[in-house]
Parts: structure tokens; sequence; C-alpha cells
């Protein structure tokens, strides 16, 4: 697996902020990119050093997943002509975003994480769940 295929430690943090604390690959500690401790680690206030600042570091494909089966937000990215991509966010009707970027398909999938944290965070429909 390569760096990259995790998501930034903003995005991380982020992700914890929402609720994220699923067992992941990779955890960041105050930003560093690192093994896990162990599979079962917990993200909660513990008193030792090696606890501070440290977050989980999800693949992207597990952050989608997660925002697919807690708050139902589907999300599709597709290659629309040679460095143009879009992306489509969708809960049922009730729903729906689309947004067209330039770059790479990494950039589409931050760029759609990024819109994700934001929807949940902010948008009325989430924001009491």
């Amino acid at each position: 697996m390569s760096k990259n295929e995790f998501v930034l430690y903003e995005e991380a943090l982020a992700l914890k902020e929402l609720g994220f604390d699923e067992t992941c690959f990779k955890s960041y500690q105050r930003g560093k990119y690192r093994p896990c401790v162990s599979s079962d680690l917990k993200l909660m206030d513990v008193a030792y050093d090696d606890f501070i600042d440290l977050c989980h570091a999800p693949l992207y494909q597990q952050a989608f997943r997660w925002f697919r089966e807690t708050y139902e937000l589907v999300s599709h990215i597709k290659e629309q002509a040679k460095g143009k991509y879009s992306y489509n966010i969708e809960r049922w009707e009730d729903y729906s975003f689309s947004s067209i970027i330039v770059g790479s398909w990494e950039g589409a999938e931050l760029d759609c994480l990024r819109k994700l944290i934001e929807i949940v965070k902010f948008h009325p429909l989430f924001v009491q769940m």
C-alpha cells in the first residue's frame, strides 16, 4: 500500500471529530504518519505521550464506505475527459451534490472527501444525527 492511499492528516482529524473510530493499518501522531500500535487501537483520552494527538489514517475507500454506512451518503468519482473528473454525492432523494474538478483522480478523491466532511458538519440534514 502506498502512502497516497491514506487520508491526509487534516481530513483524518476531521473524521475523528465526526466519530470515525475504526481499525486502520496506519495512524497519525501529531501529524506524523506511522504504523498503528495495534489493531485494537481505540481513540480515547489516555495519559501516555504516545497517544496524544493520535488519530486513525483510514484508506480513502474506508472513509467513503464509512460515510455510506454511517450517513447513507453515496459518492461516485468518474473521469469526464483527460485530466477532468467529476464526483457526485447523493443520499436517497433528499440530498444531491455534484462537482467537476481539473487535476487527478487523487485530487478528485480528496475534494470529494472534503465535501463529505463539510456536508456532515454543516448541512441541517446531518447536524442533528
